[in-house]
């Protein structure tokens, strides 16, 4: 269950002026008392307009926009040591931000440049946060995954994507799901959560609001349960959605 105690859980969640993670934002500012929600965005202008965007806020909760860039280490090191400075800790990482495609790129550039997005952006961004998410008293260390990053699925013939050539975006989640489960294992030692989370196929700006698409916010439902469970006996080193727990 999430604290209900008047000091502040520190959130922050990449990729977050728009899709799933500007829907994580606004779920968890309407429903959680006393959150700080740093909403990270490449581009600081649109990240204010999303967080201005958002209205409906509990008691006590917060919304910053936070410029960071995922695939820039100095941005990413400016973030860290302005919430170190102003906070001196952060509670949960979301790692959501991501891209699905990029047209007009040969097959490398475009293999090289989503995974690097997806999954070692992701692991770059939870390297430099780990020192200020290990003075919480519960970290939590989430991956916005996807179930096409299930080699188990992959090779399914009965799933619904089966056979759909997406080579960079699949291989990615992939690679997502093994940097997790590295730092589950690497972390929970230490008292942390780290879960990868599988939105369902959602109609999104990162698919082009694809008409198959389900409702945007029922894809963070998942990701918004473990973001404000305490529980230092809860679940760790999972990959889940809203519906059950995937093979990996």
């Amino acid at each position: 269950m999430g604290s209900s105690s008047n000091v502040p859980t520190f959130v922050f969640i990449t990729g977050a002026n728009k899709g799933l993670g500007l829907e994580s934002v606004k779920k968890l500012a309407a429903e959680q008392p006393n959150f700080h929600i740093f909403l990270g965005s490449r581009s600081l202008e649109k990240g204010t307009q999303a967080a201005n965007s958002i209205t409906a806020r509990a008691q006590g909760t917060t919304v910053e926009p936070i410029e960071l860039d995922v695939n820039d280490d100095s941005s990413i090191s400016e973030a860290v040591k302005y919430i170190g400075d102003k906070y001196g800790r952060l509670d949960v990482l979301l790692n959501n931000a991501g891209i699905m495609m990029i047209p007009g790129l040969s097959f490398r550039e475009e293999m090289t440049k989503v995974i690097e997005t997806n999954a070692i952006s992701a692991a770059c961004v939870t390297e430099a946060f780990l020192p200020l998410m290990k003075k919480s008293q519960a970290p939590r260390l989430l991956f916005m995954s996807s179930n096409f990053g299930s080699i188990t699925y992959c090779l399914d013939s009965t799933q619904p994507f089966y056979g759909y050539d997406a080579k960079p975006y699949f291989t990615s989640k992939a690679a997502m799901n093994m940097i997790g489960a590295q730092y589950a294992v690497q972390l929970g030692k230490d008292g942390f959560k780290v879960n990868m989370v599988d939105s369902g196929f959602r109609s999104t700006n990162l698919n082009g609001f694809h008409e198959l698409g389900g409702v945007p916010s029922e894809g963070v439902l998942e990701a918004c349960r473990l973001i404000v469970d305490t529980d230092k006996n809860g679940q760790h080193g999972t990959f889940t959605s809203n519906e059950k727990q995937h093979p990996w």
